[in-house]
C-alpha cells in the first residue's frame, strides 16, 4: 500500500480518519492505513530496541512490532486498562501495532476541516509526525492528524534486526500467543452536549450550539422588559442579550433558592434553641442536645460556593457551631439541672446566637455574591448569539444516540424548547437537551429588540448597525497591553493583540518545541499557544485564576501568548521609549526586545517586546 501517509483530504473531497486518545488528546490516522484493531497481546520483548518499542507479538503468523505511543511522543508510559487498544496500520506493506489508550470513533471529514499545523509548531517538531489539526463541530473538537508512516519508523540497530527476524518463526509457530478481538472500530453515534445545573435538575446543549462560558458580569438593564431579561452585554464587540434561564423556565432564580434554604437552616437552628433549656434540665441526652447544632454542621458543609464573601460567613458560622458543640460535651459533666442550665446560658447559648446571626448575613450576602458562582453560557440561536445565567457548568458528554429519548408531550402542550432528554447511568442521571432556536419567543423577542439588537449573520450589532471599536491612541503616543511575568513587566502593541483570554485546556502536540504548550480552539480557529515563561527560560509556574491567553497576529496568524497577568493598556510617549540597550542583564535574549518604556520618570520600566521574533524565531 503505497503513500498510505499522505491525508486522504489531500486527494479526496471525504475521507475518514480513526481517532484515538492519548490522555485527554485526540489523535487520528486515515482509515486507509488502519488495518484493524486488536486488543493489548501478548509480547515477547526484544533486547536493546529503543523505549518506545514494547516488544513484537503474533498477529496470525505475522511478526508485528508494538510501538507505545505515549512513549513515543515523550509521554508518560501509563498500564492497560480494559480500554487499551493496538491500531494495526500498514505503511507500504510492512504491519506496525500501535497501542493507545482507548479507541474514540471513525469520523467522516471533509478537505475544509483540515489545516496545516500552525508554523510555531511545526518549526519546533523534530520529525514530520504531525500531518494537520483536523476541526470539527466549528472547532470545538480539534483532532491530531498523524503520520503513521513517521510514527511507525523505527530506529533499528543490528540487534533489533536480528530478534525480529529470529523471532518470526517462533511466533509464527506459536498457539497460545492470541491475538485480540478485531473489529474494535465499530462505534456507536455519538451526540457531543455541554451540561449545566439549574437548581437539582441537569440541562444541555448541543456542543455546537455553544460558542464559549464566560464569568457573569453585570449587564446593562433594559427598563420595561421581563424579569427573566437581565439586560444586554458587550463582549469582543457582540452586544449579548442576557437572560436567566431560571425564570426563563419558571424556576425561581439561584439566589432566592439559596435564600429560602439559609431561612429553613436559621429557623429550624433557632427552633432547637429555643427547646434547648427543657433537654438541659433533663438527663442530658447528648444526641437530643446536639441535634439541631449536628444538622447546622451538616448543611454548611455541603454547601459549595468560590465566593470570598460566603466562604467567609460560612467559616465563621462553623467556628461559632463547633464552639456550641464542645460546650454541648463539656455539659455532660455538670452534677444537676441547675449547673448544666448555667451552662447552657453561659457558655451554649451566646455562641449559638452568633450562628443566627451569622445566618442571617449569610441570606443577606446571597444575592450580591452568588453571581462568582454561575456562569453564562454563549449560545447561537438563529442568526444571534445569547448569553444564557445558569447554576453551573458540569463538563462535556459524549452521550451515544441510542440513550437519546424524544421530548417529553404533556397532554396537548408541546415542550418546544426540550430537544431530548439523555438517560445515563442505567436511567439514574436524566439530562434534558434544550433547543436554543425555540428558547427566545414571544416577549423575549419584544425584549431583544427594545434592547437595539438586531439579528444579523451570527454577530449582534446595535440598533444602527455599527459594532463597537476600540479607541485609536491619540497622536505622539503608543498604546501597549502590559502584563507581569515572573519579576517583570512587559509590554505588546495593542494593534497587534486581537484579545486577551482566560487559560483554558490545550490540545498537546508531540515532539513540538518545548516552549509550546499546545493548540487551543478560538471560536473554531485552532490557535497555537506559546509559553512566554519557556520561551524566555523563565522558571516555570502553575496557571491560577490570574492567568491569560493573550491573543496575537502576526502575519494574519494569531498565536497565544500565556502570560502570569495582564496588568492594564498603557499610553506611552514616543519620547518615554527608549531602544534596548546593548546589554541586557534580564534572562531574555536582547532579539526579543523592541524598546524599554519609562514611566512616572523612569521609576517603572516595561520591556516592549518585539512578537514577530517570539513567534517566528
Amino acid at each position: 500500500m503505497a503513500n498510505t501517509h499522505v491525508l486522504a483530504s489531500e486527494q479526496l473531497e471525504e475521507s475518514q480518519l480513526v481517532t484515538f486518545y492519548l490522555g485527554n488528546e485526540e489523535f487520528g490516522f486515515d482509515i486507509m492505513s488502519v488495518q484493524e484493531i486488536i486488543r493489548q497481546p501478548a509480547l515477547s520483548r526484544i533486547p536493546m530496541a529503543p523505549d518506545y518499542v514494547e516488544g513484537i507479538a503474533n498477529l496470525r503468523g505475522t511478526v508485528l512490532p508494538i510501538i507505545d505511543t505515549r512513549t513515543r511522543f515523550g509521554m508518560k508510559r501509563e498500564e492497560d486498562t480494559d480500554h487499551t487498544r493496538v491500531l494495526v496500520v500498514d505503511v507500504d506493506g510492512v504491519k506496525t501495532g500501535l497501542r493507545v489508550d482507548r479507541v474514540r470513533q471513525v469520523t467522516r471529514i471533509t478537505r475544509g476541516d483540515v489545516e496545516a499545523a500552525p508554523a510555531v509548531i511545526k518549526n519546533g517538531m523534530s520529525t514530520d509526525y504531525l500531518q494537520g489539526v483536523v476541526k470539527l463541530e466549528q472547532g470545538k473538537r480539534i483532532i491530531m492528524s498523524l503520520s503513521p508512516a513517521a510514527i511507525c519508523k523505527i530506529e533499528t540497530n543490528g540487534a533489533l534486526q536480528h530478534a525480529i527476524q529470529s523471532s518470526h518463526q517462533e511466533l509464527a509457530g506459536t498457539s497460545d500467543i492470541k491475538a485480540g478481538q478485531s473489529g474494535e472500530s465499530s462505534v456507536q453515534a455519538l451526540s457531543q452536549l455541554v451540561s449545566f445545573k439549574l437548581g437539582d435538575e441537569e440541562f444541555a446543549f448541543p456542543m455546537e450550539r455553544v460558542r464559549e462560558i464566560l464569568r457573569v458580569q453585570r449587564p446593562n438593564e433594559v427598563p420595561d422588559t421581563p424579569k427573566h431579561f437581565l439586560g444586554i452585554l458587550t463582549v469582543r464587540g457582540n452586544i449579548l442579550p442576557v437572560i436567566d434561564l431560571r425564570l426563563l423556565l419558571n424556576l425561581r432564580d439561584m439566589a432566592g433558592d439559596i435564600e429560602s434554604l439559609a431561612e429553613h437552616a436559621r429557623d429550624d437552628y433557632e427552633r432547637w434553641l429555643i427547646a434547648m433549656p427543657g433537654h438541659v434540665e433533663e438527663s442530658g441526652n447528648h444526641a437530643a442536645l446536639s441535634q439541631g447544632a449536628d444538622a447546622l454542621r451538616t448543611w454548611v458543609a455541603a454547601f459549595a460556593t468560590s465566593s470570598e464573601g460566603l466562604m467567609g460567613t460560612l467559616g465563621a458560622i462553623r467556628l461559632a457551631n463547633d464552639k456550641v458543640l464542645r460546650a454541648i460535651q463539656h455539659l455532660q459533666a455538670c452534677k444537676t439541672g441547675n449547673t448544666r442550665l448555667a451552662h447552657f446560658k453561659q457558655e451554649i447559648e451566646p455562641q449559638a446566637r452568633e450562628a443566627l446571626r451569622l445566618l442571617l448575613t449569610f441570606k443577606e450576602q446571597v444575592r450580591e455574591c452568588i453571581r462568582e458562582d454561575q456562569r453564562l453560557i454563549v449560545v447561537q440561536t438563529g442568526n444571534s448569539l445569547l448569553a444564557l445565567l445558569v447554576d453551573q457548568v458540569k463538563e462535556v458528554l459524549n452521550v451515544p444516540t441510542l440513550l437519546m429519548d424524544p421530548p417529553p408531550q404533556l397532554g396537548t402542550l408541546k415542550n418546544r424548547e426540550i430537544q431530548g432528554v439523555a438517560r445515563l447511568n442505567d436511567g439514574k442521571r436524566l439530562i434534558m437537551l434544550l433547543d436554543s432556536d425555540h428558547l427566545v419567543e414571544g416577549q423575549t423577542k419584544e425584549a431583544i429588540k427594545k434592547a437595539g439588537v438586531l439579528e444579523t449573520d451570527g454577530k449582534a450589532t446595535n440598533i444602527d448597525g455599527k459594532h463597537a471599536q476600540q479607541s485609536v491612541s491619540s497622536l505622539g503616543e503608543r498604546q501597549f497591553v502590559t502584563f507581569q511575568l515572573a519579576d517583570g513587566e512587559y509590554g505588546i502593541p495593542i494593534n497587534e493583540i486581537q484579545e486577551i483570554d482566560r487559560s483554558s485546556r490545550m490540545t498537546r502536540i508531540p515532539k513540538s518545541a518545548p516552549y509550546v504548550d499546545g493548540i487551543t480552539n478560538l471560536r473554531g480557529e485552532v490557535v497555537p499557544v506559546i509559553n512566554a515563561r519557556k520561551r524566555f527560560n523563565l522558571p516555570s509556574k502553575e496557571s491560577d485564576e490570574r492567568t491569560r491567553v493573550i491573543i496575537i497576529d502576526v502575519g494574519g496568524k494569531k498565536t497565544g501568548l500565556l502570560v502570569d497577568s495582564v496588568r492594564e493598556v498603557l499610553n506611552l510617549a514616543t519620547k518615554d521609549i527608549s531602544p534596548p540597550p546593548t546589554t541586557i542583564s534580564s534572562t531574555i535574549d536582547q532579539q526579543y526586545i523592541s524598546g524599554i518604556g519609562k514611566v512616572d520618570s523612569g521609576k517603572r520600566m516595561i520591556v516592549l517586546l518585539n512578537v514577530n521574533n517570539i513567534v517566528g524565531s
